[in-house]
């Protein structure tokens, strides 16, 4: 009995009861859903179904390079979009999944562009923004900006100059969210879940 009623016991008892506490927080909080990555970017595995089963969420939250491309009036970067979430996507005229995807991209952007939002769909194709316009006007496309990338710089650097379409979300600080590899239907409802949960995050 008089060891039950040593101070030093009790000590190590409630120390271990403690330690035991974190532990159980810690792997609490390890098995459940992660719709967060580091510095509290999207990651939820609940909005990457249906339409968007092929967007894969970034590891790293890398931001997106700088280099400069066409806007129809002069040159551009994606840091010129700070402060709004873009979906960015690179197609070209000769990528039949890419024309397949436009019009659902053009419809995306109706619907949500604004202050918060944009989609930045630029050609990879060495002719430029006017020829791009050309095209967009062809596919009856009228609510995406007139953006080209002839030089293939950005396209390189993202990993999308031999992988077409390739479609980047990123968000209100030029950190990506994910990407998707492919085309898709952007006016599903799944899209546009994924991207309000983008823009209500920031």
């Amino acid at each position: 009995m008089g060891a039950l009623k040593s101070p030093r016991l009790w000590l190590f008892v409630w120390g271990g009861l403690g330690a035991l506490a974190v532990l159980y927080v810690i792997f609490a909080a390890s098995v459940q859903p992660h719709k967060t990555g580091s510095a509290g970017r999207l990651h939820d595995p609940a909005l990457v179904t249906g339409a968007m089963s092929k967007f894969e969420y970034s590891v790293s939250g890398v931001k997106a390079p700088d280099n400069a491309f066409q806007d129809g009036s002069g040159t551009a970067s994606l840091d010129g979009f700070k402060g709004k979430v873009i979906l960015v996507n690179f197609w070209a005229t000769w990528c039949a999944p890419c024309v397949k995807e436009l019009p659902s991209l053009d419809a995306l952007e109706k619907k949500l562009g604004g202050k918060d939002f944009q989609v930045v769909a630029i050609a990879a194709d060495p002719r430029g923004a006017d020829k791009a316009a050309d095209f967009l006007a062809k596919l009856g496309v009228r609510n995406l900006g007139h953006y080209a990338d002839p030089t293939l710089r950005l396209a390189s650097a993202v990993g999308g100059a031999t992988v077409l379409p390739l479609t980047i979300l990123y968000d209100r600080d030029g950190r990506e969210i994910g990407r998707l590899r492919g085309d898709a239907d952007w006016t599903s409802a799944e899209a546009e879940r994924l991207i309000k949960a983008a823009i209500d995050r920031d």
